[in-house]
């Protein structure tokens, strides 16, 4: 329930603020806004306001704003959409990726300022910018003596048979030292320390080991200013990798046909969510942050029914100097967003198969 509860708000928040921008954008290019609704309909309640109507809806699902003409009706009206200027169209339609872009540069910046967990490396850092230095498990091969032990990815390793640890060289060489002994684990997991046993041994003919991926971490934290460069390079770095996640993927589906393994839909996410709140407030905010810049990725791809589409077809209009076919328009839009609904079908049925066991605990705990 708590996990269900922290993906809708998370997911809420930020489709609202893309909403958000798509809504203030409008108004102030004085193009005629119908309704702004937090939440999707039934509608709870509403009010109207300098000729828009605010609704609050039941489904807590982000929010939709309505631009009189977006539709390409109501040519007669001066403040329609489709009356309006080129660089106005595109700047509305772009509104809600930048909003989303936004939102990430926010609250990246803020996780640097407030100390964010960050990998660290030799002579990264200014020794006074790190605290809480730990060594991280950041993998777990299966079917060995770390996973038949129940180490989990996440976990923190404090002591290795009684000896602080401290850094992952240190257990590294410990493990070296120790092939042929039960070694004694402490970790920490959402602050309950546990103590665990394992003994290295030989995978695939390989030295003994515990089968363990290490990274050394710690929290680092930056000025106002510094924070607001690392929030924008990083901003900008993810926004890059989103891209080529983005372009990989097609060229999977292109060349094999088949959607990459790695490729998460809602019940993915809202797994994902749950684990990542079970880290704290600093990952939440950096988890969002990556939702944020996928949602504005997402959107300004060029495809139909997607803000990117829309806006092709504006800018298309211009290069041929006259509007398009309306009803085409529609239907190009419509084929778009039933594709897009076909995919997030085909994936989110992916998804509950392989995470059924968790979704099926997670309601035997609600009840």
């Amino acid at each position: 329930m708590f996990t269900f509860i922290i993906f809708v708000l998370l997911l809420g928040v930020l489709v609202l603020v893309h909403e958000l921008g798509h809504f203030v954008s409008a108004i102030r290019l004085g193009v005629e806004v119908e309704e702004f609704g937090i939440g999707f309909p039934p509608r709870l309640f509403s009010f109207k306001r300098k000729g828009v109507l605010y609704s609050i809806n039941l489904l807590p699902l982000g929010g939709f704003v309505k631009i009189k003409g977006e539709n390409g009706e109501d040519d007669k009206n001066p403040r329609s959409f489709v009356n309006q200027k080129t660089w106005k169209k595109s700047l509305i339609l772009s509104a809600g990726v930048l909003m989303n872009f936004l939102i990430a540069f926010i609250l990246l910046s803020l996780g640097f300022m407030i100390g964010t967990p960050t990998a660290l490396g030799p002579n990264d850092l200014a020794a006074e910018q790190i605290k809480d230095k730990g060594v991280v498990v950041i993998e777990v091969l299966d079917n060995s003596p770390a996973d038949f032990a129940g180490l989990e990815v996440g976990d923190k390793l404090i002591k290795i048979d009684n000896q602080e640890v401290q850094n992952s060289d240190f257990i590294y060489n410990f493990i070296k030292e120790h092939q042929t002994q039960e070694l004694s684990l402490l970790v920490e997991r959402a602050d309950n320390v546990i103590e665990m046993k394992a003994q290295p041994k030989s995978i695939d003919g390989s030295e003994p080991i515990l089968g363990l991926g290490m990274l050394d971490v710690g929290v680092v934290s930056y000025g106002f200013f510094d924070s607001l460069w690392q929030g924008l390079k990083t901003t900008v770095a993810m926004t890059w990798q989103v891209l080529a996640a983005f372009g990989n993927l097609l060229k999977d589906l292109i060349t094999t046909g088949h959607l990459s393994a790695g490729l998460s839909g809602p019940v993915g996410v809202a797994i994902m969510t749950g684990q990542v709140a079970r880290l704290g407030l600093i990952y939440i905010m950096n988890f969002a942050a990556i939702l944020s810049i996928n949602l504005a990725v997402l959107n300004i791809l060029p495809f139909p029914a997607l803000d990117g589409g829309r806006l092709a077809f504006v800018l298309l209009e211009k290069v041929r100097g006259k509007k398009l076919n309306e009803k085409i328009e529609a239907i190009i839009h419509n084929s778009g967003f039933a594709l897009l609904m076909l995919l997030i079908v085909v994936i989110t049925w992916r998804d509950v198969a392989k995470y059924g066991d968790q979704i099926w605990q997670g309601i035997k705990n609600i009840f």
